[in-house]
């Protein structure tokens, strides 16, 4: 095997990453998620050395001529710059290319056709695409202002309203009897924990596994989506014209809602990608191909 690519789509919780050749996938390892938000270039570099490059033989690194990671947290050139000198430790003589996940979004999603891109996992964002570069950025802000329409968002507001007894008493009980926390217990996690984040997390997989159990999770789902759409489609123009498109595991699990949604706001999905990666594989192979 030779002239690879390492291609990976980094989230908060999880990384996923492909060695893609002109045949294809070639190789695929999930590690944990690499942030530089939060983490340092030592933090990164453990989950290498510890996650990854036990699963990379030392020839599949030789043959590396170029290591392409899109990441939530690469949205400034210093955090990219963060992440290039860690990923320096896989294969010192491969090129680095660390960019913000919206991009592997519009590539996976849109291949080399323009579109409106969005990001609807434990995060969201949404761009303008031409086929090759992003045209133009939703602003934003992070789970903790922003983020609308994601796991983390949709689980901010099932919290918000369980929590001051907003919920049906079939759906309160059901929390309960998984989750066996107090109320204190919940604030704790929220506030004292160094990546509440991580701890709002189950409460989202919670929500998208009964959502169409409860009508109270339903709704919240519902207007999560509908925040999205103020915020991330509306301020596009384009949006009227282009294709939208979605990568993630919240729009794929949640499309009925999503294009439901979607309908009643007056746009239209063209099509849902669940996992990046796939994409980004199907991307860099024909990248491979024409590059011969």
């Amino acid at each position: 095997m030779h002239n690879t690519i390492l291609a990976a789509d980094s989230g908060s919780t999880s990384t996923n990453w492909a060695l893609v050749s002109e045949n294809g996938l070639e190789k695929q390892i999930n590690t944990n998620g690499i942030n530089p938000y939060y983490m340092s270039v030592e933090e990164i570099r453990h989950i290498l050395e510890t996650e990854l490059l036990p699963a990379l033989p030392q020839l599949d690194r030789e043959n590396i001529r170029e290591i392409c990671f899109y990441g939530s947290g690469c949205s400034t050139p210093s955090k990219a710059a963060l992440i290039q000198d860690a990923l320096s430790l896989i294969s010192p003589n491969a090129s680095i290319f660390a960019s913000h996940d919206v991009l592997a979004s519009a590539r996976a999603a849109c291949g080399e056709d323009k579109g409106i891109a969005c990001i609807l996992g434990t995060g969201s964002n949404s761009c303008v695409y031409d086929g090759k570069n992003i045209v133009r950025n939703a602003i934003s802000l992070g789970y903790f202002l922003g983020d609308e329409g994601s796991g983390i968002h949709i689980g901010k507001l099932f919290l918000t309203r369980y929590l001051k007894n907003r919920v049906s008493p079939e759906l309160k009980r059901a929390t309960d009897e998984h989750f066996h926390l107090s109320f204190e217990e919940i604030l704790n996690g929220i506030y004292q924990q160094d990546k509440p984040n991580r701890f709002i997390a189950p409460f989202s997989r919670f929500i998208l596994d009964h959502a169409f159990e409860f009508q109270d999770l339903n709704d919240i789902v519902r207007q999560s989506f509908t925040e999205f759409v103020q915020e991330y489609i509306r301020p596009f123009p384009e949006a009227e014209s282009y294709p939208i498109c979605f990568v993630g595991s919240v729009a794929f699990l949640m499309r009925e809602i999503l294009q439901e949604v979607f309908a009643d706001e007056g746009y239209r999905i063209e099509r849902i990608v669940r996992y990046p990666i796939e994409g980004l594989v199907s991307y860099y192979q024909k990248q491979l191909q024409q590059n011969k």
